[in-house]
């Protein structure tokens, strides 16, 4: 009775570590694709790997002495923020294209809500700077491109 109580315990553990890969392999044919929701890409594929690469492989990278193994741990997290990188930009939604009219007439309506914002923003009634978190982290994956890429060089 027992036993059959543990391999089913061991079958639904091995069950559930599967749907775990499934559903990362899942949502890295998504990113490749261009079909990934920006959010998941930023907090779980962006946020993972900010913490595994600095809480791991850079304490790898400095406790090793070895210059050939530095250098292969490295391009490990080079590679991955490269590639997160470009699937950010793939997933990115798309700007529509604007008309010379559609250009110019939001280019006077900027103009004429200049001085609105302004005083808005120096009274901090509206934010004074908007942040474009697909941007963010883009440079927070060349920071941490850079951060490794010293290593290597």
């Amino acid at each position: 009775m027992k036993n059959a109580k543990e391999k089913q315990s061991q079958r639904q553990e091995q069950n559930t570590e599967s749907d775990f890969f499934d559903k990362v392999e899942m949502s890295f044919k998504s990113a490749l694709a261009g079909k990934e929701s920006i959010n998941t890409l930023i907090w779980c594929w962006g946020v993972a790997g900010y913490v595994i690469s600095y809480l791991v492989l850079n304490k790898l990278v400095r406790m090793s002495n070895y210059r050939a193994l530095d250098i292969l741990i490295s391009l490990v997290p080079i590679v991955y923020f490269s590639w997160h990188i470009y699937v950010l930009r793939k997933c990115a939604p798309k700007k529509p294209k604007l008309s010379k009219e559609e250009k110019a007439k939001k280019s006077a309506e900027a103009r004429k809500n200049f001085v609105k914002s302004f005083f808005r923003k120096l009274f901090l009634k509206e934010s004074i700077t908007d942040f474009n978190p697909i941007t963010i982290t883009i440079v927070v994956d060349l920071l941490c491109i850079c951060d490794f890429l010293s290593y290597v060089i």
